[in-house]
């Protein structure tokens, strides 16, 4: 369920048959009813990726039947004729692996990831629904519900409405102008006869690219491709009848009122497909643009001057000529100047040659994504089924790479001068009195003609060190604690060519009270801002130099900064990681920069319903513990922080007795102990910050509503969770697997028989201290009594009835599974060793945990349910329209904004996983 935005445009793959990083090569073969299947052996992580591109999407459909692809992508594994409703979901979570699908415009993908063991059962699994999926009628009818709520939540996001005019006004000929989950009419005109023959048109053999990467063998695969696929037929398919879009001869705009906070402008100017020379100058022209903190539209219009909250840009190249965006967040009263300003800079890239450590870094990065995505099976799987589909040959990356290698400034120059024309550009606003607030098309022109202006000098970064010594080839976990109390734990992991380093100390809600609410998102935005050596700018630039990133982090429980290089930079890299972490300088400017940061993230927090739900949750659940207060913080709280206030507190937080840095990758052990501590073990002891007392349990039930008028409404219902450290951890887990997973009881009672939500969610989030078990939900504003008496049904059910062995064997499998394909990167790794010595758990966190799951009973998978499922004590959070049955609001001023988001608070709010 890919929006545009995120359809992959430019390959992010590895070195042509070098794979990930226990490869033995790819390989392609064509079976005899014309499917194509790739095949690639990586034995670095016991996980096998399966995907199924089938090669239509909604530029293929008729204009009646709009959103019938992407109705494919929900109904695919709603049953066969020998798996019935949720028995796929079940069998493939129970294997302990995920299954999920996605559409765009020319393509509809099915992907598998699971263990390795169980490749026979992901293959046979996948190609019963591609050749036997029934489209049971009742279950098609309720399935178009749930699709109709999922329109509605896009109908409730802003960006979202404002990419479907943009592509609307762009492309008024070429399906491209559709959405890819159709328009509300066209999908409540669906029915099974629509269904059925647009899966008999298309869903063939010879239109379908299977790949297969991971703990396999060739042999196995080809053995097991066979027999699963044997007696599908290969049938001719129908002509493809896309039009071609005429040229654009004038400007195009529009503009969306919508009662929300913040404001999005998006520009568009056409440009070629995929398969266009100029495709790969594009990429390189939008990191140049937006790339990165150092390039020139992030730097100048968010940075220095401050007239956008974010802005981004992309060369959206699919298989037939495309669109190049830029997208900015504001606020009103900047519209206007951010408009003229971001136009005017594309100018300077129509006349002038970008620098050539400009085009070094851009170049640099985009290879290096191409070491990142290698560490997943799934990411080189989903490289060698783009490449297939679009270009006919799984290795085009290698290609990709020597054109990458081969642009010049000069070719930017000419993209540029090509493509960001006055009569090529569609503009589109959304947000409060949009109407009357969007530029004109006279000022449109007249800025995109304008000259931009001088950019202001900067100070160069530090010279590279000496090349990093040679790597230690014994793998294994070393720790050393410093005298001072700092704990080190590096993690030798030479399969893939990069270093992840973490530093995370307890802090983040844990230890703020009200008066300092905030402070610690604050400090996490503000560290990469500026250090000893170095401004924010020269900072950012020595880092995309060095194709890494570096940034700060915060959540309930903890604080921190995170990095990532490339192996051939790690010393580099962790000298910066180490200057950041030991020596920020907050600069007084970059201060204030922070703080209206914050402050419009504040005022814009109702943007997001589904958050909001989730803040107000948490609020009324901890009116008593810093729980319940806010990431962002208050609008008093950031008003009030001053520098040294900042500067005080982040020397407090950085306390050795609670600091725990982790290295993983492809590095010398002891080196990088021995460089960590020189660096570390002179680290002051200041008195730490104290530890709130834990919070007594609710004795009532709490209900809490807030009325947006939006399309959807959003609730959370949650109850006293755990902590990270109780022995019963794993039963908790397996609590949430039984409800929320594909296969579990919410999903399949709630949304596939009943139909009431697009999205149901159970999540077990133990804390330092005492966590919540908590479902959330979205629907439609007409059922959330039903939905809530439902949730409440199946916590009771879980209260009166043990589960049987089968659900919890299959659960248990799901958790496993998950887990291990969770932890394939080193940033995953480092994660977890990283917090799992900082709350207590041990490096050997993860072993006990898995035994832990080994363990667990029906009786005490019950017992916790009767111990933490109090129902009458419970909290309901309620966000939505008015007009909700017996949903009475309670007005509590600390409802806000807890998680990261796009737009201000995308920028505003740093997060990161299991911090909270």
């Amino acid at each position: 369920m890919e929006s545009r935005k995120s359809e992959r445009t430019r390959p992010v793959v590895v070195a042509r048959h070098s794979g990930g990083p226990g490869a033995a090569g790819t390989e392609s073969f064509t079976l005899a009813n014309g499917m194509q299947v790739i095949v690639r052996e990586d034995h670095f992580a016991p996980v096998v990726a399966l995907q199924a591109w089938v090669k239509i999407g909604a530029a293929d459909e008729h204009e009646a039947e709009a959103g019938v692809a992407h109705v494919h992508e929900h109904m695919l594994f709603k049953g066969t004729a020998r798996r019935g409703v949720g028995q796929i979901a079940a069998e493939v979570e129970s294997s302990g692996g995920l299954i999920n699908a996605f559409t765009t415009a020319d393509h509809t993908v099915y992907h598998l990831v699971l263990a390795g063991r169980y490749f026979a059962t992901g293959l046979d699994i996948l190609a019963d629904a591609l050749r036997n999926s029934t489209f049971d009628a009742d279950e098609l009818a309720r399935e178009l519900n749930v699709v109709l709520e999922e329109w509605k939540r896009s109908e409730d996001m802003p960006v979202s409405r404002a990419y479907t005019d943009l592509f609307r006004l762009t492309f008024k000929n070429h399906p491209y102008g559709r959405p890819v989950i159709g328009w509300r009419h066209t999908i409540a005109a669906l029915d099974r006869g629509r269904v059925l023959d647009f899966f008999q048109r298309w869903y063939r053999p010879n239109n379908v690219v299977l790949v297969v990467v991971g703990d396999v063998s060739l042999d196995a695969v080809r053995r097991h491709v066979n027999t699963a696929f044997d007696g599908w037929q290969a049938a001719p398919l129908p002509a493809r009848a896309r039009p071609v879009e005429p040229p654009q001869l004038e400007m195009r705009t529009t503009a969306i009122d919508m009662a929300v906070q913040e404001h999005h402008l998006l520009l568009g100017f056409r440009v070629p497909s995929a398969h266009d020379p100029d495709a790969v100058a594009l990429d390189l022209l939008a990191y140049v643009l937006a790339g990165g903190e150092s390039t020139r539209l992030v730097s100048t219009l968010e940075a220095q001057k401050e007239l956008v909250n974010s802005v981004s840009a992309f060369a959206y190249t699919p298989q037939d000529p495309g669109l190049f965006v830029l997208l900015a967040s504001l606020e009103r009263k900047k519209i206007a100047a951010a408009t003229r300003e971001l136009l005017s800079a594309l100018v300077p890239l129509r006349t002038d040659l970008v620098g050539r450590a400009e085009l070094t870094r851009a170049r640099s990065n985009l290879e290096s994504e191409f070491v990142y995505r290698k560490e997943t099976m799934q990411g080189q799987a989903r490289l060698l089924g783009y490449s297939q589909c679009v270009f006919g040959d799984p290795d085009y990356e290698t290609r990709y790479l020597g054109k990458l290698a081969a642009v010049t400034r000069e070719d930017i120059q000419r993209v540029a001068h090509s493509y960001l024309q006055e009569q090529n550009l569609v503009a589109v606003v959304v947000g409060p009195d949009a109407a009357r607030l969007a530029p004109t098309p006279h000022a449109l022109a007249a800025a995109l003609a304008a000259p931009a202006p001088a950019a202001a000098a900067t100070r160069g970064s530090r010279a590279a060190s000496a090349a990093r010594p040679r790597a230690n080839p014994r793998p294994g976990i070393h720790t050393r604690t410093l005298e001072n109390g700092v704990r080190l734990v590096v993690k030798e992991h030479h399969a893939a060519p990069l270093v992840a380093l973490r530093a995370a100390v307890l802090g983040g809600l844990l230890l703020e009270r009200a008066e300092t609410n905030g402070i610690n998102n604050f400090l996490a935005g503000l560290v990469t801002r500026g250090s000893r050596h170095h401004s924010r700018e020269s900072l950012a630039r020595a880092v995309e130099s060095l194709a890494g990133n570096l940034d700060g982090f915060s959540g309930r429980n903890s604080f921190g900064l995170r990095g990532q290089f490339i192996a051939r930079h790690a010393e580099e890299g962790m000298e910066l990681f180490l200057e950041v972490l030991r020596h920020p300088t907050f600069p007084a400017e970059e201060v204030e920069k922070r703080r209206r940061e914050l402050l419009v993230a504040i005022a814009n927090r109702d943007d997001e319903p589904a958050q909001r739900a989730l803040e107000l949750f948490y609020a009324a659940h901890f009116p008593q513990h810093p729980y319940g207060l806010t990431v962002l913080g208050t609008r008093p709280t950031i008003s009030g922080f001053t520098r040294a206030a900042l500067v005080t507190y982040y020397r407090r937080l950085l306390a050795p007795s609670r600091l725990v840095v982790s290295a993983v990758g492809d590095l010398d052990a002891g080196w990088t102990l021995d460089r960590l501590e020189a660096a570390l073990g002179d680290l002051p002891m200041p008195r730490p910050l104290p530890r709130p007392l834990a919070a007594p349990p609710p004795s009532r039930m709490r209900r809490v509503t807030r009325h947006l008028e939006r399309q959807q409404t959003h609730f959370v219902l949650g109850m006293r969770g755990g902590r990270v450290t109780d022995s019963d951890r794993a039963v908790l887990k397996v609590l949430e697997a039984v409800l929320s997973r594909q296969g579990g009881r919410l999903f399949l009672e709630l949304r596939d028989r009943q139909g009431l939500a697009y999205s149901v969610s159970a999540f077990a989030s133990e804390g330092v201290d005492p966590g919540v078990f908590g479902i959330y939900f979205a629907c439609d504003p007409s059922v959330v009594e039903r939905a809530v008496a439902g949730v409440l049904t199946e916590l009771t059910r879980l209260r009166d009835e043990s589960i049987s062995a089968t659900e919890l064997e299959q659960a248990r499998k799901y958790l496993l599974g998950s887990y291990e394909i969770s932890l394939q990167t080193n940033t995953a790794q480092g994660d977890e060793l990283a917090f799992n010595e900082l709350y207590g758990l041990g490096i050997d966190g993860g072993d006990r945990y898995r035994e832990a799951l080994a363990k667990v009973t029906p009786a005490a998978v019950q017992a916790a349910a009767r111990g933490y499922f109090n129902l009458s004590a419970y909290t309901l959070a309620v966000v939505g329209p008015r007009g909700q049955a017996d949903m009475r609001e309670r007005p509590n001023g600390r409802a806000e904004s807890s998680s990261k988001r796009s737009g201000a608070n995308g920028r505003a709010q740093s997060s990161a996983k299991r911090s909270g």
